[in-house]
């Protein structure tokens, strides 16, 4: 289950990062008409949004997600703590060598 929800978080992060370029190069092109449009000094009969905001506050917005949930899906851990302590837990004690015991005081 945590392999998998890595794993979704991400693809879904990097899926929105790409969504957020895409987004942005969108929004260099509405406030490149809109600049247009206002050089030209013209009324916009077209319908076209001339109000570019809303739409960079969803990139900025989905940017912010992506890379959340990006961070996140590196972040985890492949196995879950119960995997690693039976993985542990099945594992030997390493020898001591007598070297690792404290000295002991002589009994009188």
């Amino acid at each position: 289950m945590l392999k998998f929800l890595k794993g979704f978080l991400l693809v879904l992060g990097a899926v929105l990062i790409v969504a957020t370029i895409v987004l942005m190069v969108w929004d260099v092109i509405q406030i490149n008409q809109v600049v247009a449009v206002a050089n030209a000094n013209k009324s916009n009969a077209a319908g076209f949004n001339a109000n570019p905001r809303n739409w960079v506050l969803l990139g900025a917005g989905a940017a912010l997600v992506g890379g959340l949930l990006l961070g996140l899906g590196l972040g985890m851990p492949n196995r879950t703590f119960k995997q690693r302590l039976t993985e542990n837990n099945n594992h030997p004690a390493p020898p001591t060598t007598g070297h690792d015991n404290p000295p002991q005081s002589p009994a009188f």
